[in-house]
């Protein structure tokens, strides 16, 4: 006997997203903080509109391993 198996339309779960303020406090828990150059350059990527791939390369360019 041959059963049609049955699929969501959507996904369960859609994601989530926090926000830096968030992210800061989860952070926090791990005892991890933003130093002042991090949220300086954080702040000039706002000011200047940075898309989400600019702020991507600058982000890796500056702090990446």
């Amino acid at each position: 006997m041959h059963g049609k198996i049955n699929k969501p339309s959507q996904p369960k779960s859609k994601g989530l997203v926090i926000g830096r303020k968030g992210f800061e406090k989860l952070s926090a828990v791990e005892g991890i903080r933003m130093s002042r150059e991090m949220k300086t350059t954080f702040r000039s990527l706002d000011k200047s509109g940075a898309s989400a791939e600019a702020r991507r390369t600058t982000i890796a360019n500056k702090y990446g391993k």
